[in-house]
């Protein structure tokens, strides 16, 4: 075989130079999050992260199937994604579905919490003699008592949080309730953001236009009660659209978390909220 010529190699030296030139570009962009479409021209990518603290939740992004949390692995992120806003949907066996709308920017990822809940709720009217029947669970005087102490402690004023949790204050004030990020030093958590680029320090979370007297955090959502139609469960989160779930109906009702109990109190009824 003979070997090329030195004009060859040159020719071939100057093709192959001027193809690296012509792809480096390519290549730097697309290694820096750049992609092409005909609809948007040139664009960075986002992504989204999406926990799900259950096992077996199918989760889809804008109706296509991402995956289905097992028993470890409950976490699913996509990237690659276009500046635009996508709908999450979660669903599992025996919850309500939920969904969420999320921004996506770029370079920036857009995170997103599941909180799934139940399609069953009961309420238990509690009693401290007789027999237990259904509906209804007779439980010790110290303990009934316990309960019925808790409605006697007066609601925090519109200034002082009634409950915090993970840097969290929940306020009500002017028969609404906000969340507020009560870490001053720290940037606020996605919850608090519409998208990544932009946040704000508090929010409202009752939107209803009734009148709510008391919230709590309770099994990682919010548990507010309004003088006009119950009390409610709902999630901690400015980005639409929020699970909200009806889990007492009455007028003038409120509620205590005691330890680790949601428990409602009706007139002079007490009643335990199971989810």
């Amino acid at each position: 075989m003979q070997p090329l010529s030195a004009r060859t190699r040159r020719l071939y030296l100057i093709l192959f130079a001027s193809m690296f030139a012509a792809l480096l570009p390519a290549v730097i962009l697309y290694a820096d999050g750049w992609r092409w479409k005909q609809d948007l021209g040139l664009y960075k990518t986002g992504g989204i992260f999406v926990a799900v603290p259950y096992p077996d939740a199918d989760v889809t992004l804008d109706g296509v199937n991402i995956g289905r949390s097992g028993f470890f692995d409950r976490s699913f992120y996509v990237g690659d994604l276009a500046p635009a806003a996508y709908v999450i949907e979660v669903a599992r066996d025996g919850y309500l579905p939920w969904n969420r709308v999320v921004v996506v920017e770029p370079q920036l990822v857009t995170d997103a919490q599941v909180l799934l809940f139940p399609k069953r709720i009961e309420a238990v009217r509690l009693a401290f003699s007789g027999v237990a029947t259904t509906g209804v669970s007779v439980i010790p005087i110290p303990e009934y008592n316990s309960y019925l102490a808790a409605f006697e402690t007066e609601i925090a004023s519109s200034t002082v949080p009634q409950d915090e949790s993970d840097g969290i204050g929940l306020f009500v004030r002017d028969g609404d309730v906000f969340a507020r990020w009560m870490i001053e030093s720290a940037f606020p958590s996605s919850r608090f953001c519409g998208r990544p680029s932009f946040c704000v320090r508090e929010f409202a979370i009752e939107r209803s236009g009734e009148e709510a007297r008391t919230a709590r955090f309770f099994q990682g959502g919010i548990v507010y009660a309004t003088l006009e139609s119950g009390i409610y469960f709902t999630e901690t989160d400015i980005r639409p659209t929020l699970l909200n779930v009806q889990l007492f109906e009455g007028q003038d009702v409120d509620f205590r978390v005691v330890n680790d109990a949601l428990i409602v109190k009706s007139g002079s009824v007490l009643y335990e909220i199971t989810l």
